[in-house]
């Protein structure tokens, strides 16, 4: 009977052994906002979301995110009629089990400026417009 080996991933330090940062960033005119959270851990960032926000009703609601958890820094979209998340994952990087910060810190840069680059698009998808 053989077994399969189970896929290594990665897994950032703890929470409480990381200095956590959390940042609201206004999209001028618009009504959004970019929620960034950020766990720095021996001076890298070894875990992160932006969240795209929108207030609807006097209550935040996600638009889209791009995060990273289960060993994959990835998209989410999500869609205002039902708040589902149409995209579930969508890749963008694999983070290696071994020295994963370093991709994770140097992806944080980039993860922000796509959202910053793209928050009208999500937006329109978000309302529906899937064009």
């Amino acid at each position: 009977m053989s077994t399969v080996p189970e896929q290594r991933r990665y897994d950032p330090p703890p929470l409480d052994v990381c200095e956590e940062i959390t940042n609201p960033i206004r999209l001028p005119g618009s009504g959004n906002e970019l929620r960034v959270r950020m766990a720095i851990y021996r001076n890298q960032i070894v875990d992160f979301a932006v969240v795209q926000i929108v207030r609807v009703d006097g209550k935040w609601v996600r638009v889209a995110k791009i995060d990273c958890d289960r060993g994959v820094i990835h998209r989410h979209q999500y869609v205002r009629s039902t708040g589902e998340d149409v995209w579930d994952h969508r890749p963008l990087c694999e983070i290696p089990p071994d020295r994963g910060w370093e991709v994770v810190d140097r992806w944080f840069d980039q993860a922000l400026q796509l959202m910053e680059d793209e928050w009208e698009d999500n937006l329109r998808r978000w309302n529906g417009d899937n064009a």
